[in-house]
């Protein structure tokens, strides 16, 4: 079994992807008024507070599913070093997810937030900030391990199951998108 103690390069992109997505969050919420965040800029849009809600239920799945793969990996391997290449699907996956995706494919009804104005920001955003922590410590869990070959399967679709380090990637981009989201709709909620 390699070293779990080093992080690869792939590794350490993967856990700056996350520390970047939580400083970014922080900076988004920082100072603004609850208001600007629980306000949609169109009725059927989500607040921002509604984005970091979607991206609490998805990754609060996805993460029980990760860990349970790494539990049984770590026991059983696959180990490697990497760097790592993903297969078809679990390329598609990513691709799908990155805020330059063309595809807007609507989020699970179990993943759709709640309603704006039931949603306390500070609660939301202290479970999102902690939920990057524990995908950060995911991930260093995972160093050692054959990113490629560790499978996880999808909480929305359990049939379709991709590569840990795809998922790593994978979340990445869908967090960055629905940061992107955020953002807009405090902009929007300000110029009103």
């Amino acid at each position: 079994m390699p070293s779990p103690d080093i992080a690869s390069p792939q590794i350490e992109r993967y856990l700056q992807g996350f520390r970047d997505i939580k400083s970014n969050a922080e900076a988004l919420v920082h100072g603004t008024d609850d208001e600007i965040l629980n306000t949609p800029p169109a009725p059927d849009a989500w607040s921002a507070i509604q984005c970091f809600d979607h991206l609490n239920t998805a990754g609060w799945l996805l993460l029980a599913r990760m860990e349970r793969s790494i539990n049984d990996a770590e026991e059983n391997g696959p180990y490697g070093e990497g760097p790592f290449e993903y297969g078809f699907v679990s390329r598609m996956m990513i691709r799908l997810m990155q805020p330059s995706s063309r595809l807007s494919i609507p989020a699970p009804a179990s993943y759709a937030p709640d309603a704006h104005n039931t949603l306390e920001p500070h609660a939301v955003t202290t479970e999102f900030l902690q939920l990057q922590d524990d995908l950060i410590h995911c991930c260093e869990r995972s160093t050692g391990l054959d990113l490629r070959n560790v499978r996880v399967a999808s909480p929305a679709v359990p049939i379709v199951s991709i590569s840990l380090g795809a998922w790593y990637e994978a979340t990445i981009a869908h967090e960055e998108r629905h940061l992107a989201q955020a953002r807009n709709a405090v902009r929007a909620a300000i110029d009103v």
